[in-house]
């Protein structure tokens, strides 16, 4: 098998005086999705916040594209090749569609392929082109999840973080965003992904780690913990 991409070994996170993560290992190889499942307040989002750099270990490291990036600044990691789309599809509100996407190229490696960058965007979500002039408040839920995606793809990212793209979103939509999701790895990107629809994240992903009272407590082939008893009564019961 291939190095790991992203590879996290040992971290602690701490807030003030509490934990929230504890001795986390977690393994990202090229082209996978991998994802985090685990309860409200596990420690998913603190962990990508981690991994990209706005939350500092205090123990661990974190090593992307074999580079150790502990701690690195995210405005670095975006350079060398990571980027995130946070939860709550944050978009620039009194900006259009297309200077929304615009800001997602401004470091000057992704500058360059800003033409391509946005046909690939908008051949993943035809309907940022049809609103392709109006301001990012007036789109829908579904919309702005579509932008704030978007607008990390415009960093040509070889790592995507997506901080659960489905929150709140309509059931059709929660299906779209998925199956985007499935068609951007294609594609050869990098995904990993902490998302809340246990179902949907372990049919799409390839490996998939349990996240619960900021511990790892399980991971595997996602296949497989779909079968697992305790994922099924803990995550997947009706």
């Amino acid at each position: 098998m291939n190095e790991p991409l992203l590879k996290i070994e040992r971290i602690n996170v701490s807030y003030r005086d509490v934990q929230v993560l504890h001795e986390i290992d977690l393994e990202v190889y090229p082209s996978e999705i991998v994802t985090v499942i685990g309860p409200n307040g596990a420690g998913k989002s603190t962990l990508l916040s981690a991994t990209m750099g706005f939350a500092v270990p205090n123990k661990g490291s974190v090593t992307f594209n074999g580079k150790k990036i502990t701690g690195t600044p995210p405005e670095e990691t975006v350079r060398l090749g990571m980027t995130i789309v946070p939860e709550g599809a944050r978009v620039f509100t009194e900006m259009t569609v297309l200077d929304n996407l615009k800001m997602g190229s401004y470091i000057k490696s992704s500058r360059v392929h800003r033409k391509s960058s946005l046909e690939m965007v908008f051949n993943f979500f035809p309907r940022l082109h049809e609103r392709i002039k109006q301001k990012g408040g007036t789109l829908s839920g579904g919309e702005r999840q579509m932008l704030a995606i978007g607008r990390a793809l415009m960093s040509r990212p070889s790592l995507l973080l997506l901080d659960e793209p489905s929150l709140g979103l309509a059931p059709l939509l929660v299906t779209k965003v998925f199956e985007t999701i499935v068609e951007i790895a294609a594609t050869g990107l990098t995904v990993l992904l902490v998302e809340q629809n246990v179902h949907f994240s372990l049919e799409i992903s390839k490996r998939a780690y349990v996240l619960e009272n900021g511990r790892i407590v399980k991971h595997g082939f996602s296949e497989e913990l779909m079968n697992n008893d305790y994922i099924k009564k803990s995550y997947l019961a009706l």
